[in-house]
């Protein structure tokens, strides 16, 4: 990991972390999280037949979990790790249990965060996982979910 230069700007925050910004980006968060499982489940399940109400909502909730399941696995790093191109990064695991209550940081700007990179990873994630649901919604009646 390489290391940021030392510089004084308003961008680096000199709050420790634990501060409110923590909390906010918890909330705020899950608040999309709520709007992801069961708001858009249970819309997509409501604007299809009957019987096409459970496989919409199982095929919103599955899209939902292998977000998950790739981010932890690569996709956090590949935006948000060491730069390999300029867009695109390393794919590598999330983090360590070392790693997970150091104070964010984001590599591609000499920026950090007031909270810890465990809290990022979640709020990214989030973003990610409700626009593959999104995007699943386009695919409502004409794709089976064992497809």
């Amino acid at each position: 990991m390489s290391s940021l230069p030392n510089i004084s700007s308003p961008w680096v925050p000199t709050a420790p972390v634990g501060s409110g910004d923590n909390a906010w980006q918890l909330v705020a968060a899950s608040l999309v999280a709520l709007q992801s499982v069961p708001g858009l489940v249970v819309l997509y399940a409501g604007i299809m037949k009957t019987k096409w109400a459970i496989n919409s909502a199982f095929m919103a909730l599955y899209a939902f979990a292998m977000t998950l399941v790739c981010w932890v696995i690569w996709a956090y790093k590949v935006g948000f790790g060491d730069q390999m191109l300029p867009f695109a990064g390393y794919p590598r695991p999330l983090m360590t249990s070392e790693d997970a209550l150091e104070q964010a940081l984001l590599p591609a700007i000499p920026a950090t965060a007031n909270f810890p990179q465990a809290t990022m990873a979640y709020f990214q994630f989030v973003f990610a996982a409700i626009t593959i649901v999104i995007m699943g919604g386009a695919f409502l009646g004409r794709m089976n979910f064992t497809a």
